[in-house]
């Protein structure tokens, strides 16, 4: 019996189908390119990247911010230069301190934007707003992290000096400028070289003397410093002699040299702390003197001018005196400080409780140091080194 075919054709199966997936990565946010191709000689351009930029930088996050360290830093760099192509620098003050602030793991972590901040501030002489940033203790480094560099460090350091210049705080600005010219190097900078200029200038005003060197500091810096600043060493010597006509006749000679460092106005100040100096040095001998006397022993041009500068230096705290100015006569008095005021007990409390606070940080970063691998592989190869003495001998 021969079976009848099923009207209905049986459906074919399927085709197999190959699928190729394609393995190539997601692209990485680029959130650096509009930063990157912003012409700064347009400054249409550059003036609304500065308004666009300043809104995110104020509301930065700082979890996204340290997910791309490198484009962040290229972003705010990028975002300071533009900021002075416009000559606006005070448009960018708060939101660098913002930037820096999202950027650092800690409180006490550097950041590229820590001395793009203080340029700001020196630029657009804002001395008080760089005020957050000088309290804080900064000593962690930390490169992987906030793409910090020994550049960033000395820039820092060096405009922390400047803004301490710029308020009057001689001392602290001798501090800074220190650090900056004392940084462990191999080459000769030319930051570290203008460090010292300046930090010499002010040590003149503040303690009447060149500056201390450390014996840590690089020998080429140390050996540049010995000869590579002849103007400056001439001006020192002639402070020295505390003679104001000496260190005039020097400020003259040397002023195209000093304008042309951008420390003439420091070099200025200089030749009135030797006036100060001498006004000060003259109460440690008399009790009485008259103003004539005193024009004369410091070379001032008339007891007018000796009178208004007694005067300010009364004001100031730097001297006790008391000026009869109908016999032209001044009257120093001693008042030695008891440090009994409530002030006094404030201030010590505070500077031993930050003393105390900074030996604990020296402390554990000691520790630290001390079982790094690399530091200890370098002090090993150094003391594998043969050594030479003075007369040129090997040990």
């Amino acid at each position: 019996m021969r079976r009848r075919a099923s009207a209905t054709p049986r459906p074919a199966p399927p085709p197999t189908l190959h699928l190729r997936l394609a393995r190539s990565p997601l692209p990485r946010p680029r959130s650096n390119c509009k930063a990157a191709a912003i012409p700064l000689s347009n400054l249409q351009a550059a003036t609304v990247f500065l308004r666009q930029c300043r809104r995110v930088l104020l509301g930065s996050d700082p979890l996204q911010a340290k997910m791309l360290p490198a484009q962040y830093v290229a972003v705010c760099s990028k975002f300071s230069a533009a900021a002075v192509a416009i000559k606006a620098p005070i448009a960018a003050v708060q939101p660098l301190l913002a930037a820096a602030r999202a950027l650092q793991p800690s409180p006490a972590h550097f950041t590229p934007m820590h001395a793009d901040f203080l340029r700001m501030c020196l630029l657009a002489k804002t001395y008080h707003a760089a005020a957050p940033v000088l309290a804080d203790d900064l000593l962690q480094v930390d490169k992987e992290a906030t793409g910090v560099t020994p550049r960033d460090l000395l820039l820092y350091h060096y405009y922390a000096g400047m803004v301490h210049v710029g308020g009057k705080r001689f001392k602290a600005a001798i501090e800074a400028f220190t650090l900056c010219f004392s940084a462990p190097s191999t080459v000769l900078n030319a930051i570290m070289v203008e460090a010292y200029k300046k930090c010499l200038l002010c040590s003149l005003i503040e303690a009447g003397g060149p500056p201390r060197v450390p014996k840590y500091t690089a020998s080429p810096v140390q050996r540049h410093l010995k000869g590579g600043a002849k103007e400056y060493s001439e001006f020192a010597e002639a402070f020295g002699t505390l003679k104001l006509d000496k260190l005039r006749a020097k400020l003259e000679q040397h002023s195209a040299a000093f304008a042309k460092d951008h420390n003439l106005g420091l070099a200025k100040q200089c030749a009135e702390a030797l006036v100060r100096r001498n006004i000060h040095r003259l109460t440690q001998t008399y009790l009485t003197l008259s103003l004539e006397h005193i024009k004369e022993a410091t070379s001032l041009g008339s007891a007018a001018d000796a009178e208004r500068i007694i005067a300010n230096m009364i004001s100031c705290g730097e001297i006790s005196a008391a000026i009869d100015e109908g016999a032209g006569m001044v009257h120093f008095i001693e008042r030695p400080e008891q440090f009994d005021s409530t002030a006094s007990v404030a201030h010590m409390e505070a500077s031993l409780s930050k003393v105390v606070g900074l030996a604990q940080r020296l402390h554990e970063m000691h520790a630290t140091l001390a079982t790094d691998p690399q530091y200890l592989s370098r002090v090993a190869s150094q003391e594998r080194q043969p050594k030479w003495d003075d007369g040129g001998d090997m040990k």
